[in-house]
């Protein structure tokens, strides 16, 4: 195919409450979108949403990637005939992150749409109807409550957030969570790198008992992780490590049970796909997960997750978008969502021309 067009809008969505991230409080996410299209007016979209105090680049240093990206892509000529050759096709122009996300997500939409297939069944296939994980939110005022909800609804998964709190206190709330899941849901926590190694200790020796699937990132020396697996029987992911370096950097040894894969955060649908493949060495799971991304990235993560051997995906920063790009807005709610619902929905061009500029 030939890519005749591109063009690069800018979005501004209203968030339903206000969000903390590193050390700034947002009220609204804001992101580019990339459309392509071929000479017969088929499109492919993608996302670029670089999330503040997790991303290196800004939405600046994002736009002006996105812009170089848009001059090498107009003209291409692109080999649609499998998944890797559209991927390897992507100009290599060390683009950020979010950036190489968005271009890698273009360019599948729009070779599904050439092909006349799905974007999951040129993904590589999977499950039209993808797992989701249920977040129970820090300012949750009943625990129990939320978590017997999440069981009752179905939920395979369910994650709580630790590290936030002192020892004990957290020791408290998992513990009464994972009774209100009563062994039927997958309980998993995210530390956020927030521990010291003899904190992690304790709560591990306090938690011993519990049927965990896996805490995200305890240590605040991420290096100590081994150690601490290897004392404590810990059962521990990896979240912000993958974006430290390549998997192959990490020892063939390395003790973990998941791997949280964030494409937004990591650079795409590629290095995805790569540190799959090195959790899948090491019996451990991949688990993708958003980055409070609108409709267009999210469809591409739920088709990403699914074509991947991975656990109940993390979507729910979803639901913290007061409005969205897409129409209709998808359903994005209970314990799975269906991807040809997700990609029945379309780009509001008039919406997004409103709050967005093209280059």
């Amino acid at each position: 195919m030939t890519i005749t067009d591109a063009h690069l809008y800018r979005y501004r969505l209203p968030l339903t409450d206000p969000l903390s991230v590193g050390e700034r409080t947002l009220t609204e996410r804001e992101g580019l979108l990339l459309c392509l299209q071929d000479s017969g007016g088929r499109e492919g979209w993608g996302e670029a949403a670089p999330l503040p105090g997790f991303s290196e680049a800004s939405l600046g240093d994002v736009l002006e990637h996105g812009r170089r990206l848009v001059e090498l892509l107009v003209g291409m000529e692109v080999s649609v005939s499998g998944r890797n050759t559209l991927l390897e096709s992507l100009p290599e122009a060390d683009l950020h992150a979010s950036v190489q996300f968005a271009g890698e997500g273009a360019l599948v939409e729009l070779g599904a749409a050439v092909r006349g297939i799905s974007v999951l069944d040129l993904l590589g296939g999977g499950d039209e109807s993808v797992a989701l994980n249920a977040l129970i939110t820090d300012d949750c005022s009943d625990l129990v409550e939320a978590a017997e909800n999440i069981r009752k609804n179905g939920y395979r998964a369910a994650k709580l957030k630790v590290g936030r709190r002192n020892i004990s206190a957290d020791v408290a709330r998992v513990r009464r969570v994972d009774a209100a899941l009563n062994g039927e849901v997958s309980l998993r926590l995210d530390a956020n790198r927030a521990w010291t190694v003899e904190e992690a200790t304790t709560f591990a020796e306090e938690v011993g008992e519990l049927s965990l699937a896996y805490v995200e990132e305890p240590l605040a020396d991420p290096t100590a992780l081994p150690g601490l697996v290897e004392a404590t029987g810990l059962p521990v992911a990896l979240d912000e490590t993958t974006r430290e370096g390549d998997p192959g950097e990490l020892p063939d040894d390395y003790p973990i049970r998941a791997v949280i894969l964030k494409p937004t955060l990591l650079g795409g649908i590629t290095p995805t796909r790569a540190w799959t493949r090195w959790a899948e060495r090491r019996g451990a799971v991949p688990v993708v997960s958003a980055s409070y991304e609108s409709g267009v990235g999210l469809r591409m993560l739920a088709a990403l997750a699914s074509s991947l051997p991975s656990a109940p995906a993390g979507l729910s920063t979803y639901s913290r978008l007061a409005a969205d790009v897409l129409l209709p807005r998808p359903p994005i709610e209970g314990p799975n969502v269906q991807l040809p619902d997700l990609y029945a929905a379309r780009v509001d061009r008039s919406a997004v021309h409103a709050r967005s500029t093209t280059s």
